[in-house]
């Protein structure tokens, strides 16, 4: 008779079963985030692969000189410092084109992996929170193109002409401010998905995001931003904070709901009741109802009648 208790056995073969799992999907994920970087550097024509010796050119290099036609200011003058500025501004670019492009892969293998670990209705914000999540990176790079990066040149390029400099830009720089300007902003829009995220785990209290600390929060961000913001003025990061408001505003509403709804759920489960019905909304689950899919079930019943799943 094996020393080792069964459900000790069981535990350490699913806990390698996930990590064989991850590993799978994490090999996926670098697949395609090799495919995508490498689709930067394929030749936009036939010549560039039967001889490219002087007619070589990768698909990033047309995309580099259509960010030059629409930032570069009018006054200024772009230039190679070093042999070498061209070639990283085109891997950084490429490896952004790569996660852009694989993104889909990388979204899809993490829902899969975390998805038969979930409740129904979780499954169901779980599309909410991602649908946010690529609506709200859009927004950030939409606002990088159209306002950031043109009016934060625009106030780079008038103080340097005001101090009597002609202004030559590298072009390691251009692009690096450019690239850069647009991970940071798709990301900085993303914040509020993950505050309602730790609100709805119970990690970080409403309280902490409301008030006056909210208050604080803003003007931390803008003083932030005026000191380490793309341009020397307040101006670039009024821009960025006015729809971070009105998004991280819609956040917290949210957020208060979803702490409401939790808290009357508690109380219901300590007075040995349940809190509405078998569908109770964002994540609240009846107490006789099946935590795996909300099916009711009797007090006394071992397995689930619709997903007949051990619920004991």
């Amino acid at each position: 008779m094996s020393s080792e208790p069964e459900s000790f056995k069981g535990w350490v073969m699913s806990f390698w079963g996930h990590i064989d799992e991850l590993v799978r999907r994490l090999k996926v994920v670098l697949v395609a985030l090799i495919i995508g970087i490498g689709v930067g550097w394929i030749p936009t024509t036939l010549a560039g692969i039967t001889n490219p010796v002087g007619t070589y050119q990768p698909m990033i290099a047309p995309l580099m000189v259509q960010l030059r036609n629409e930032f570069l200011p009018k006054q200024a003058t772009l230039i190679a410092g070093g042999m070498a500025d061209t070639v990283f501004a085109m891997a950084y670019l490429s490896v952004i084109v790569g996660i852009l492009l694989a993104s889909p892969v990388i979204f899809y293998e993490v829902v899969a992996f975390i998805k038969p670990a979930l409740y129904d209705n979780e499954k169901k914000v779980l599309g909410i929170y991602l649908g946010s999540f690529i609506g709200l990176l859009i927004l950030g790079v939409v606002m990088a193109f159209f306002v950031v990066i043109p009016i934060s040149f625009r106030i780079l390029i008038y103080f340097t002409i005001q101090g009597g400099a002609t202004p030559y830009i590298f072009i390691k720089d251009f692009y690096n401010w450019i690239y850069t300007i647009f991970v940071l902003c798709g990301v900085f829009y993303t914040i509020p998905i993950f505050v309602v995220m730790l609100i709805q785990v119970g990690v970080l209290p409403v309280k902490y995001v409301s008030g006056r600390n909210k208050i604080f929060a803003y003007i931390a961000l803008l003083m932030i931003f005026w000191i380490f913001g793309p341009d020397p003025t307040p101006v670039t990061g009024l821009i960025i904070m006015a729809p971070f408001v009105v998004v991280f505003e819609t956040a917290i509403f949210f957020g208060r709901r979803i702490d409401r709804t939790r808290k009357k759920r508690k109380e219901a489960e300590a007075t040995g009741g349940s809190y509405g019905g078998v569908k109770k909304g964002f994540i609240s689950f009846p107490k006789n109802a099946c935590k795996f899919c909300s099916t009711p079930v009797l007090d006394e019943a071992a397995f689930c009648p619709g997903c007949q799943r051990a619920i004991k």
